[in-house]
């Protein structure tokens, strides 16, 4: 009996064994067909939607900068100066002085209308008694010289006359005259204001509300016409830019296509937006053929600042 258990102890296990090493049925794994989304990448860098540039129009030497970077300003405040050269000074002082004497020559011309009217009259009256007189002479002796002081006196008249018709035309004012005197007014204030644009020139100054982002100069030192002295930004509105979208990408963005953007100093945000505008003029770039997009955020953060780079990712 000891033997029958025995062997049917061995034939369990080798049963057991045999089980063991007999091949599996596995279960068949089935694929994942659903379609995943084909984004496009690409990396950006963040910029005011609106700044400019600005410069002095003509070159000089800086004694005054009224602002500092970070200082809100206004369209047409003063925001720095250059030093304006002595001649330029003295002809606006001496065009200044020419518009006062020659307003002052208009001035006399139209105060004395009714003094000029009446002398006139006065002219005429003692031309005409001369003129009585010198016919008297005549009558008694018509001799070659009391001719001559008759056509003297007589035209004397005349000239008188004509003055006088013209005077009560323009109420005491000759206006040959007047015309004259207010062509020197014009031509005194044109040199005046030639003058102060001279001046004028000598000061910067904002064309458009913004905020000082950078300021390029200091109290000192000599510049040129046409050199950005400052950079007015509008910080209200950001927008990325990013430049590397290659030929064969950029045929699958349209404006107005929707994207995410994630900067790299806020990694824990995402802001969406919109494609606003593609460059038509290509650039290349480490040998490949590029173009620019401009993306507008539809939100900002007070954390945003000027150059911030991004991950642009373009939604299908």
């Amino acid at each position: 009996m000891k033997k029958l258990s025995v062997i049917f102890v061995l034939l369990s296990a080798v049963a057991l064994v045999l089980a063991g090493c007999s091949p599996k049925t596995e279960e068949p794994v089935v694929a994942n067909t659903t379609p995943q989304p084909n984004y496009l990448i690409t990396e950006g860098r963040l910029m005011p939607a609106n700044y400019l540039d600005i410069s002095f129009s003509v070159p000089g030497q800086v004694i005054e900068v009224l602002v500092k970077e970070g200082d809100t300003v206004e369209a047409g405040q003063v925001i720095a100066k250059l030093d304006v050269p002595y001649e330029a000074m003295v002809a606006f002082s001496q065009s200044q002085l020419e518009v006062q004497n020659a307003k002052i020559a208009v001035d006399e011309i139209k105060k004395n209308a009714a003094f000029n009217l009446a002398q006139l009259k006065l002219d005429v009256f003692t031309a005409q008694t001369l003129l009585d007189e010198a016919q008297d002479e005549f009558d008694a002796d018509e001799s070659e010289e009391n001719q001559l002081k008759l056509d003297l006196a007589l035209k004397t008249l005349e000239l008188a006359q004509e003055k006088l018709v013209t005077l009560e035309k323009g109420n005491g004012i000759d206006p040959a005259r007047l015309q004259a005197a207010e062509t020197r007014v014009t031509t005194a204030m044109t040199a005046m204001l030639t003058a102060q644009n001279v001046i004028d020139q000598h000061e910067l100054k904002s064309t458009v509300t913004g905020t000082v982002a950078k300021i390029n100069f200091q109290p000192g030192d000599r510049i040129n016409a046409g050199v950005s002295m400052m950079t007015l930004a509008d910080f209200g509105n950001w927008e990325i830019k990013t430049d590397n979208l290659t030929e064969i990408n950029v045929v699958n963005v349209q404006v107005g296509q929707k994207v995410e953007v994630i900067l790299d100093a806020l990694p824990e945000q995402t802001f969406s937006g919109q494609v606003s505008h593609i460059d038509m003029v290509y650039e290349e770039k480490r040998g490949d053929t590029t173009y620019t997009a401009t993306i507008a955020l539809d939100q900002m953060d007070p954390q945003m600042r000027w150059g911030m780079t991004a991950a642009v990712q373009f939604l299908p």
